[in-house]
């Protein structure tokens, strides 16, 4: 899957498996690294995780990855698919996350926070139920801080389960 992806004419150099802790909680990575047009392309295939919304609500059916990304209020990768479960993407050397440690000014966290939920809202905009539930389900909330109070939850929650998962999981075989 990996070699398909690659841009037609570019030379196959080598495969790779990679593991990363954070967001993606040490999912099994596998890369394609090859030579094209004068430079290096890398293509990654990295295990689907089923939404968290999906598996709380007991939705089995098959996965609304691709539908969300290539939406009618997204930008869509070309780059960018889903096969097998894997998702496969590429990458690129200005592709890099945005780190937000202790040092990043307030204003930019705010700043991020309303770009990420514009973006949130942007997809689910796509669907005039969705935003009928949304504006309801946003109505019944008392409290000015029910949002940051459920994310300071949904944070210690996550940072358990990978604490739980690093002294559990299985070596990667190479």
């Amino acid at each position: 899957m990996l070699e398909t992806s690659l841009p037609k004419g570019a030379k196959l150099k080598r495969f790779a498996s990679l593991r990363k802790g954070g967001g993606s909680l040490g999912r099994p990575r596998y890369v394609a690294i090859a030579a094209w047009a004068g430079g290096q392309v890398v293509r990654e295939a990295k295990a689907l995780v089923p939404s968290a919304w999906d598996w709380a609500h007991g939705n089995r059916d098959e996965p609304k990855f691709l539908e969300l990304a290539r939406g009618p209020f997204r930008a869509p990768d070309p780059h960018l698919d889903l096969v097998d479960r894997y998702i496969v993407r590429r990458i690129a050397p200005d592709q890099r996350k945005i780190d937000l440690g202790d040092r990043t000014g307030v204003r930019l966290r705010l700043d991020l926070l309303w770009a990420m939920g514009f973006d949130l809202g942007a997809v689910h905009a796509a669907k005039r139920d969705d935003k009928k539930q949304i504006e309801r389900h946003l109505r019944k909330q008392k409290d000015d801080g029910w949002l940051q109070d459920a994310a300071k939850r949904a944070a210690v929650a996550v940072q358990g389960d990978f604490e739980e998962w690093k002294k559990v999981r299985l070596p990667v075989r190479r």
